[in-house]
Order: C-alpha cells, then sequence, then structure tokens
C-alpha cells in the first residue's frame, strides 16, 4: 500500500512503524504515533479533518460578523480549494488537512475575548505543533496575535529530543532535503507565471483580493513564498493563504450571489492543479 502513495505518505508510514525519518517529518510524530500503519486510522483522522474544518471556518466567518449565507460560502470556498484537498497520492496518509483543521479552529479561540476561549485555542495550537511544525505560525498569522507563537517551543523541543535519519535511502528525495532552493527552482521552472498553476486553483477565492488590507496581502505572499523552497505548490500556498482568502471573499460577496459563487468555485471546465 505505501508503495501507490507518495514520498510524504511514504515517511509518516514509517514513522508510524517506529522507523527514523529525515527533517523535518521527524518532528511531526503526532499522528503516525496514533495511527501507525493502520489506513483506517488515517482514514478516520482525514475524514473527521474535514468536519473539523468546516466548523472552524464557520465559528471564525460567524465572529467575523458575516451573515449566515457568506458563512455558509466561507466554508463552501474553503472546502473546494484543490490545495486543500490535496493531491491524491497524499490521501489518507498526510498532516497538511488535519494541521489546517487544527489551525482554523484555534484561530476564533484565539482572537475571542473570553480566556477560557483562548486558553483552549493555545491548547490546540500546542497539539497543533506536533502535528505539523508550521501550525504556530499559520496561527499567528491568521489570527494576527503574537500568541500562538508560544507553540513554537514544541518542535523545538521535539528537536532537541529526536533525532532524524541520516537520509531517506532514496537520493532524490534527499536531494531536496539538501538543496531546497536549487531544486524548487528546478521543479517549478517555466511555472513561475503559469496561472493554472499560480492563480487558477482559487476560484472564487480570488475575490478575496478585492480591497484587500495590507495583512492579507502579508498572508498570501509568505504563502507564495514557500515556493522558493520546496517542490510541491498549490496545497502549499492554500493551506497558508486559504482559511484567510476564503473568508475574504465571503465577506465581499453578497448573500444573493452565494449559490452562484459555490457553483462557479467547486465546478471546473478543467482539472485544477493539486499538489
Amino acid at each position: 500500500m505505501a508503495r501507490r502513495l507518495g514520498p510524504d505518505a511514504h515517511r509518516y508510514l514509517l514513522a508510524g512503524d517506529g522507523q527514523p525519518v529525515t527533517r523535518p517529518f521527524h518532528l511531526r510524530w503526532l499522528l503516525p504515533w496514533v495511527c501507525g500503519t493502520n489506513l483506517r486510522s488515517w482514514w478516520t483522522i482525514y475524514l473527521a479533518s474535514w468536519v473539523w474544518l468546516a466548523c472552524g471556518m464557520a465559528w471564525w466567518a460567524w465572529r467575523s460578523d458575516l451573515e449566515p449565507a457568506q458563512v455558509i460560502l466561507a466554508v463552501g470556498l474553503l472546502l473546494g480549494l484543490p490545495g486543500i484537498l490535496g493531491p491524491k497520492v497524499s490521501i489518507p496518509v498526510q498532516v497538511d488537512l488535519p494541521a489546517t483543521a487544527i489551525t482554523v479552529l484555534a484561530v476564533p479561540a484565539v482572537t475571542s475575548d473570553q480566556p477560557v476561549a483562548v486558553l483552549c485555542g493555545l491548547v490546540l495550537v500546542l497539539i497543533g505543533a506536533n502535528v505539523r511544525e508550521t501550525v504556530p505560525i499559520v496561527t499567528a498569522l491568521l489570527a494576527w496575535s503574537w500568541l500562538p507563537l508560544i507553540g513554537l517551543i514544541v518542535p523545538l523541543i521535539v528537536w532537541i529530543v529526536r533525532t532524524p535519519a541520516p537520509s531517506s535511502g532514496i537520493p532524490e528525495w534527499d536531494r531536496i532535503l539538501e538543496h531546497p532552493v536549487a531544486t524548487s527552482l528546478e521543479y517549478h521552472a517555466g511555472r513561475w507565471r503559469d496561472a493554472r498553476l499560480m492563480i487558477l486553483p482559487w476560484g472564487v477565492c480570488l475575490v478575496g483580493l478585492y480591497q484587500a488590507d495590507w495583512r492579507l496581502i502579508l498572508i498570501v505572499v509568505i504563502a507564495y513564498a514557500q515556493l522558493l523552497v520546496a517542490t510541491d505548490t498549490v496545497r502549499l500556498y492554500q493551506h497558508t493563504a486559504g482559511p484567510a482568502l476564503a473568508l475574504a471573499a465571503a465577506a465581499i460577496i453578497p448573500s444573493a450571489w452565494v449559490p452562484l459563487a459555490l457553483a462557479v468555485h467547486w465546478f471546473w471546465l478543467t482539472t485544477p492543479e493539486r499538489i
């Protein structure tokens, strides 16, 4: 089964089997520890993550004073992004979707004026940092708060106590790890201005860029900056900026246009990029 999955999924299954994996995958120990090599467990986490993500987005949109129809639109826009679905080879063995679900749940909690909710949000960030080490940073960006950065203590501790494998055993994977910028430029050669890869996967979420404030622009810029040190594309920038851009688009689109917006966003003339 592992042979039909992608490189990242292969590493998570190795970690689930108790074998050492290369950085930064050794920091993402929680789900491999919980699920092991049991695909049924991975499927359970994967499917539950869609529910958590929808609930978190609905809560965030509601706290942002969106109308009920716009709340539905915000959820629909986020869940309809091809990068959130991700590549087929990462389903269900992945950490991206669970990490984003935890992040989006944490944002409205951290920004709440209720101390108990803020504390719960920080607990979510601490848990999420064991799923994917970037959860504290992405949560801080989306919430526009320094509090989630407290969660960076988790990957720091894990980095100290866990030793990564020196090699994956596959030369190409090791080359990507050792030369992230060079391999990024190689994998993205000729596609930096390809709208099918860089723009069109956003669908109706692009509306959120209309009169966008500088904070949203910064989030989008940081999301795309990841591509300079990674070989994947759509899943990276959409798991980072997708929630914020979906919320911004939903806030602009009138309630009467929600059915049309969802129809245009969810159904494509061509198969969108997902990797």
